[in-house]
């Protein structure tokens, strides 16, 4: 079988590693390929392949999977948890492309157009991840025409939604931005809590402002205001929203204008 390289970026998070899954793991991980929109599309044998010799690593909260520049090896599927992947601006500020949650693959870009990354990978929370050899990925995706045209649907959705971002950041007010941002992390990970939604990540304001292109000054004044209101509950780096509908309507009546 195939070796199934990781990546070993500048950081030096993640190592070469030759292993397989273990038994009890192959039928979750094969239910997860198979709902995978370009993995899915895969035959049912190079699945099997992938789920026997591909490991699940398990990663600690802010371990970063590879850096902006690095060699693309591997192509990573996201198991459990949540990763962060970002880019630097031009003033030094960090700018956050996409959250990839559990059943989002991310890095295929450099593997499939063999260039160097263009984003820095941090995982948010614990994770477990699949990183597929990119050698392996390309020969398999390849010979599966729908593969291909899911992962072209795959770049095209991403190239959408940074546009979007860019626009949003020329069109919207700031509080606009920080509204849409909380309530993308609450589609993402949340749990519903005595009347409100609890979003799971604890994100600081450095990370809010990444999302939203916002100071920490302006997340601050807009984040009291609408605890003040009760929109929002504050604890520590955690944001309850106990008025999904005012946020909602808020962001809603600002994009029709």
């Amino acid at each position: 079988m195939d070796s199934v390289p990781t990546e070993q970026g500048g950081s030096g998070c993640l190592r070469v590693v030759q292993s397989t899954s273990p038994a009890g793991e192959v039928d979750a991980v094969l239910k997860m390929l198979r709902e995978q929109r370009i993995l899915g599309s895969l035959a049912e044998a190079d699945l099997l392949a992938l789920a026997r010799q591909t490991p699940i690593r398990t990663l600690p909260k802010n371990r970063v999977l590879f850096r902006s520049g690095d060699e693309g090896r591997t192509v990573v599927l996201v198991v459990e948890g949540h990763v962060k992947l970002s880019t630097m601006a031009a003033n030094g500020r960090e700018v956050v492309l996409e959250i990839a949650g559990p059943g989002t693959i991310f890095g295929e870009l450099a593997v499939l157009n063999d260039s160097p990354r263009k984003a820095d990978a941090t995982t948010l929370s614990v994770c477990r991840v699949m990183a597929i050899d990119g050698a392996l990925f390309k020969r398999l995706v390849g010979r599966t025409p729908d593969a291909m045209f899911a992962a072209i649907r795959l770049l095209s959705d991403r190239l959408s939604a940074v546009t979007e971002k860019g626009m949003d950041a020329v069109s919207l007010p700031a509080p606009v931005r920080l509204a849409k941002a909380l309530l993308h992390l609450a589609t993402l990970h949340s749990d519903h809590v005595n009347g409100g939604v609890h979003i799971c990540f604890r994100l600081s304001q450095r990370e809010l402002g990444a999302m939203t292109g916002l100071i920490r000054e302006s997340i601050n004044k807009h984040l009291n205001a609408w605890r003040g209101v009760g929109w929002i509950e504050i604890a520590g780096r955690s944001v309850t929203l106990r008025d999904m509908s005012a946020l909602e309507d808020f962001v809603r009546h600002n994009e029709a204008r």
